[in-house]
């Protein structure tokens, strides 16, 4: 390229190159003006931390012009011994990190003096991306920090004296108490003695006066505790449905005492086994509870309790108390939790109380880590919403429903009502319905099936349509408190028409009052419980009954409908006018038994051992009355009375049948008259109880049948008890007479290791059936001594058998085993002895 050209080329670039550092020496001059007019103070340092430049700023901030500056350390020149060594630390690890910081620093001027400045390292790196230099900017917020310390001091010195407030109003409300207390104590005996009218008027007055002083005196103390921080919540293992049961017991008489139904709604899955602060948790519901009680004039107030997480050590617990009371207005739903706050100046002329009650309530959920909140609407009522997480109790077996050490009430109740209410029918009749869904949960968790009402006329229909269906309730629950008709109304109406009745009768009710307890003795009611029922007074209440239904209906045989006293006939004295009598029953030892009682007073007995023969036997012969087995296999009591029935439309005839079952409870009774048959003997049979009903029944001529002859007098020694069993019960079953009871024994000898194998062969080949019946006649068999363990051990294994849990039965054969050889030696060692 020739020389010329080369030069004409470099001109250009050249001229641009000078142009360039022209424009970065004015950008630089700009900012370097800019920089040093600024009035936040800045600094140019190099990487390892001197500093190379300093603005005017810095000099009036500092003291130091920038001759005495530039070449020192930023931290030895500013920083002195009241600068914070953990911000000193922090300045010099960013240095060597090279990041960006931004802190508050106490440094000092070069006269001595201290300032706050707000320190601002930014590191700037090259092209190749190393540290070249620092820029620091420094501004003085000594005023900020002069605040702010202020501020604080302001702060602690009002805490103090709030602590030093609450500690002496704690100590005021004990000093105060002392002599309260004494007041009330004297008041009360006062009102125990002979005064005028006038005078007790002034010292009901004194006393109603000193209550409310004590409760705004608790809850002052309260509060007071709770802000000087001697509120210590426990952690102790205690058990939530004995707490929520205690609370709402306590609480049930005020709302009963407003008209108010009580309800509790907490679900059998939630544990009730845990840790936390019992008292508290008791605090809170009360003055919630309580709240709404007095909130409310008609309706109802629920307590909810759910679950809303659980892991293997800890659960999360949603509470609610929602009642139907006056609400409160959207704009005052916060307020309500602020001391001394009620929703209008009016309440506490209206309703009372300080307004303590819920600030003292927000207080404790948030110091056991809870939340509390309200939903509401004015004239809507109102629900009160707490959340807790407690710890799951490490021993449940140490706590029950009602406190004792024994296993869980949850373990409990459901090992109790799996083995005895599976499938028990239960007619719930409230007015109600959060109680009808609460009792429906309860019951249907226990495997009963529920029919519920909202009155009498629907309950009415629902019995009348169980015996059209031949499928009666075992349990009717009443609502004592109903509109139009009440449980006890209901109850008579039930009482008037025998057909109608349940296996067993609860009642429940809002009120206890003192007359309800001997009203329900009168019209026959087993239990009575004031609500709300908690799931293990409910359970224990209905295991009751029916356990005392069953022992009655073992022991007291019924009479016939007309409810004439059974008489104890003996068996030796015939009648004048012998009756003819038909026996069905599938079981010979029954038979053998009732043909030889019968027999001895003279009667005429034909025996057959199932229902088509009965009805045969029926339509060709006639009898006085007709003694039919229930549970018979192939064709049954209850089918084969209603043949009969059909049987006797066209001629208009009327055969007395008296049934004889095994079964003891009250609705089975009911099932016999329903199907058409007259009355009712259950096994094990006792010879008085059979004579007495067979003559009454079968004879024409009721003043013939010799009923009340004398007793005639033992011939034999009595015979002696055998532990769990009672030879002399199954003799006085016989009349006293020895034979009869030695034949009877000879039944039991023979047969009841035939029916044990027979149960065993049934279970090993799946055959219910076979297994219902060998269990129902040995369960009929050991009745007649009173062998209360045999026979509800052969009772829950006919219940097996019915709903095919064979598995279940093999175990109870096994456990029975051992009492029948027990039994059975024992009566033989009796039968050789005499």
């Amino acid at each position: 390229m020739p020389e010329s050209a080369s030069k004409v080329r470099s001109e250009p670039s050249e001229l641009r190159g000078d142009e360039q550092a022209a424009a970065d020496r004015d950008d630089l001059e700009t900012l370097s003006l800019v920089v040093s007019r600024a009035s936040n103070a800045i600094l140019i340092m190099d990487a390892s931390g001197q500093i190379q430049w300093t603005n005017e700023a810095f000099s009036n901030l500092s003291g130091y012009e920038p001759s005495e500056a530039i070449g020192c350390n930023l931290e030895n020149l500013v920083f002195g011994p009241s600068t914070d060594a953990t911000t000193r630390q922090a300045i010099r690890k960013t240095l060597l990190a090279a990041e960006e910081l931004t802190t508050d620093v106490l440094q000092y001027r070069s006269d001595g003096t201290t300032l706050w400045v707000e320190c601002k390292l930014i590191p700037v790196n090259d092209d190749s991306g190393q540290l070249s230099r620092w820029i620091v900017i420094e501004s003085d917020v000594t005023r900020r920090r002069q605040t702010e310390e202020a501020l604080l001091a302001a702060k602690k010195s009002a805490e103090a004296n709030s602590r030093s407030k609450s500690e002496f109003l704690a100590n005021m409300s004990h000093e105060i108490r002392t002599p309260l207390n004494a007041i009330l104590g004297m008041t009360e005996l006062a009102l125990t003695t002979d005064l005028s009218r006038e005078q007790r008027d002034y010292l009901q007055t004194v006393k109603t006066s000193a209550d409310s002083l004590l409760n705004l005196l608790n809850d002052v103390l309260d509060i007071t505790k709770i802000e000087a921080g001697k509120m210590e919540i426990e952690e102790v293992d205690f058990n939530l449905a004995e707490i929520v049961r205690e609370t709402t017991k306590a609480l049930a008489v005020r709302a009963h005492e407003k008209g108010l139904e009580l309800a509790v709604h907490m679900p059998m899955t939630v544990p009730h086994c845990l840790q936390g602060d019992p008292t508290r948790i008791r605090q809170v519901l009360f003055n919630l509870i309580g709240n709404a009680i007095k909130f409310t004039s008609q309706g109802e107030i629920v307590v909810d309790v759910q679950e809303q997480w659980q892991t293997d050590d800890e659960i999360c617990l949603h509470f609610s108390v929602s009642d139907t009371g006056i609400g409160i207005p959207k704009q005052r739903l916060q307020k309500i939790f602020d001391a001394f706050t009620q929703v209008d100046s009016s309440m506490a002329r209206r309703f009372g109380g300080s307004g303590l009650g819920l600030t003292i309530t927000s207080k404790l959920v948030r110091l056991m880590n809870g939340k509390l909140w309200v939903q509401s609407s004015e004239g809507k009522g109102s629900t009160f919403h707490f959340t807790l997480t407690l710890k799951l109790g490490s021993s449940p077996e140490h706590f029950t429903d009602d406190g004792q050490s024994t296993a869980s009430s949850i373990d409990r109740i459901r090992n109790l009502a799996s083995q005895n209410l599976d499938g028990k029918r239960v007619l719930i009749v409230d007015d109600n319905a959060t109680n009808r869904r609460i009792l429906n949960e309860m019951l249907g968790h226990w495997g009963m099936r529920t029919t519920h009402c909202p009155g009498a006329a629907a309950a009415l229909k629902e019995l009348e349509s169980a015996v059209r269906d031949d499928a009666p309730f075992d349990l009717v629950i009443l609502d004592a408190m109903m509109p139009v008709v009440d449980g006890f109304q209901l109850a008579e109406m039930m009482q008037q028409r025998p057909d109608l009745q349940a296996g067993t009768v609860m009642m429940l009710s809002s009120a206890d009052r003192p007359s309800s307890t001997h009203r329900c003795k009168k019209l026959g009611i087993e239990s009575y419980l004031v609500k709300p029922v908690s799931a293990s007074a409910l359970l224990e209440a209905i295991m009751s009954t029916l356990a005392t239904r069953d022992d009655q209906s073992l022991r007291n045989a019924p009479t016939c409908v007309a409810s004439n006293e059974v008489t104890n006939t003996p068996l030796v004295q015939t009648v004048d006018k012998p009756l003819r009598i038909l026996l069905v029953d599938d079981h010979e030892p029954n038979r053998k038994l009732v043909e030889s009682i019968l027999r001895r007073r003279g009667h005429d007995v034909r025996s057959e051992c199932d229902g088509d023969a009965a009805i045969s036997v029926c339509e060709n012969e006639s009898f006085d009355v007709v003694l039919m087995d229930v549970q018979m296999p192939g064709r049954d009591g209850f089918s084969a009375t209603k043949a009969i029935r059909e049987q006797e439309a066209d001629s208009g005839k009327h055969l007395p049948i008296i049934a004889l079952t095994a079964h003891a409870l009250q609705g089975d009774r009911e099932k016999c008259l329903a199907a058409g048959m007259d009355s009712y003997l259950a096994k094990p049979i006792h010879a008085a109880e059979l004579v007495t009903l067979v003559e009454e029944m079968g004879s024409s001529d009721r003043e013939g049948a010799n009923n009340n002859p004398k007793s005639a007098p033992s011939r034999y020694p009595e015979p002696l008890d055998a532990g769990a069993f009672s030879i002399g019960s199954a003799l006085q079953r016989m009349g006293g007479e020895m034979d009869l009871l030695k034949e009877h024994i000879g039944y039991v000898l023979n047969d009841m290791p035939q029916l044990m194998q027979m149960m065993s062969d049934a279970v090993d080949q799946r055959e219910p059936r076979q297994l219902e019946i060998a269990a129902h006649r040995l369960k009929s068999l050991v009745s007649s001594y009173d062998h209360t363990a045999a026979h509800e051990l052969a009772q829950q294994i006919e219940q097996d058998a019915k709903h095919d849990r064979l598995g279940e039965a093999r175990g109870r054969i096994d456990a029975l085993r051992p009492l029948v050889d027990s039994f059975t030696d024992a009566v033989d060692e009796y039968l050789q002895a005499n």
